[in-house]
């Protein structure tokens, strides 16, 4: 049974579950019209944001000495989950969308969850453990209005709205040994993707006025997925200081991860009516045709992800950390060549991202200076996009920094750790070459909490 003092911990994620069944996201993207909408930038947790997404070769002993994040990219790191994890994001994003043709700019400032997760060590000295949670994948929502005056001098208007998106609950388990370990992710990715088109033609000479059509499709989708994970650890070098129990190392960590292809199972409406619409009301007068539940299904690609990481490891007869980390990632999903949506493909390409982070804690175990107990983060990306609107691709890059601050209690650390991570990211998409730049500023709050759970207490 939980205290209350449990519950008051849990409070944050209670909030978190209630954002994610009610909150709808302000993003007004053109570009998430395509495929299954804006891949979430930061689709990690905020630790890894932080460092430029970096998460495959990421291992527990990064963490630090005060808890644990749940590294939910990389199942094979649920092995290494020592304290029962509760680990949740929200991000604030600010995006301007920029249009050559014609010249404009666009503003908007939307507020999601990004990801809640737990983990949990069924086994410490076997390495088995396992985590659960939910994320949002992908978003759909724009409303772009268009409006032309034809040579007659009339005037037509296209309103083109869409909302949705797609979000994942998994639950995975993964298994180490002395350096090596695997791991498997799987669940379920479930969403919508509803798309209309408003339309309005008005004669300019005799203002007659001609009803407005509808044309509106709304798909939902959901299917099994399977990801799986390995990541690995050698030691390059190690020095032993005037006491024997102090030592310093240099090691390499590996990691790599691979997500089948998926195919979801998909319903559709598809609805053609003329009336009175507008963003809050729709009056249909006639319609002219409608079709309900049309089976289908969508093809997603397989996505790999290898990185590698070298740290610098200080360990005492306080413990051991990691002070420094330098890491490079590569991913790759075949989106052009095997994404499909009822059968038809969509204006993708192949996308790839290159990853580099780093880290550094100057020395957790020294009580008298807080920063030295403080984590600092920076990373960079730079890749191409998986929409490609124009046939010109969307180069995209992001830089960001970040800090983890482990909160104090009122008694020194022993068996309960909370600490509160921060990113901020700064990136872009698209180029001169492009019909459309975006650009973003994204600020990522993530609160991890480990304690020691599920253990039943020992008396003398």
């Amino acid at each position: 049974m939980l205290s209350v003092k449990q519950i008051i911990r849990l409070t944050p994620f209670i909030l978190l579950v209630s954002v994610f069944t009610s909150a709808k996201a302000q993003i007004n993207s053109p570009f998430s019209r395509y495929g299954l909408g804006n891949e979430i930038t930061n689709s990690q947790n905020t630790t890894s944001q932080a460092m430029g997404g970096l998460t495959t070769p990421y291992t527990a002993s990064m963490n630090g000495s005060f808890g644990q994040s749940v590294n939910f990219n990389n199942p094979a790191t649920y092995s290494s989950i020592f304290m029962t994890t509760f680990d949740l994001g929200m991000n604030l994003t600010n995006n301007t969308l920029k249009s050559n043709d014609p010249v404009s700019r666009f503003q908007s400032t939307y507020f999601v969850p990004n990801y809640l997760a737990i983990g949990i060590p069924i086994n410490k000295v076997k390495k088995i453990g396992m985590a659960f949670g939910l994320r949002p994948i992908t978003q759909v929502n724009y409303s772009i209005n268009e409006l032309k005056i034809l040579k007659s001098g009339d005037s037509l208007y296209n309103n083109y709205v869409g909302q949705g998106g797609m979000n994942q609950a998994f639950l995975g388990f993964g298994k180490g040994w002395k350096n090596f370990s695997v791991g498997v992710n799987t669940g379920f990715n479930f969403g919508k993707k509803k798309i209309q088109n408003i339309k309005s033609f008005q004669y300019n000479v005799d203002s007659t006025y001609f009803y407005q059509s509808l044309a509106s499709t709304n798909t939902v989708f959901n299917g099994l997925f399977l990801q799986l994970g390995a990541q690995g650890e050698f030691n390059i070098s190690s020095t032993t200081h005037e006491k024997s129990t102090d030592k310093t190392e240099y090691s390499l960590s590996y990691g790599a991860t691979y997500t089948l292809d998926q195919k979801l199972t998909a319903k559709q409406d598809v609805v053609r009516s003329i009336g009175s619409f507008t963003t809050s009301t729709e009056t249909a007068l006639d319609t002219a045709s409608v079709t309900t539940n049309i089976p289908g299904s969508i093809k997603i690609p397989a996505a790999i992800s290898i990185g590698i990481a070298l740290h610098k490891k200080e360990t005492s007869n306080k413990g051991t950390y990691d002070q420094w980390v330098l890491g490079l990632q590569f991913d790759q999903a075949s989106w052009k060549d095997k994404y499909s949506f009822y059968g038809v493909a969509d204006q993708l390409s192949n996308s790839y991202m290159t990853r580099l982070g780093v880290q550094f804690c100057p020395n957790p175990f020294d009580v008298e200076n807080y920063w030295s107990n403080v984590t600092y983060r920076a990373g960079f990306n730079f890749g191409k996009d998986y929409i490609n609107i124009d046939q010109n691709g969307l180069n995209v890059s992001n830089f960001s920094v970040g800090m983890g601050l482990p909160v104090r209690k009122y008694r020194s650390y022993d068996y309960q750790f909370t600490v509160l991570n921060l990113a901020l990211q700064f990136g872009q998409r698209g180029s001169s070459v492009n019909k459309f730049q975006e650009s973003y500023i994204q600020f990522t709050v993530g609160y991890s909490l480990s304690d020691i759970w599920f253990n039943k207490r020992k008396y003398d």
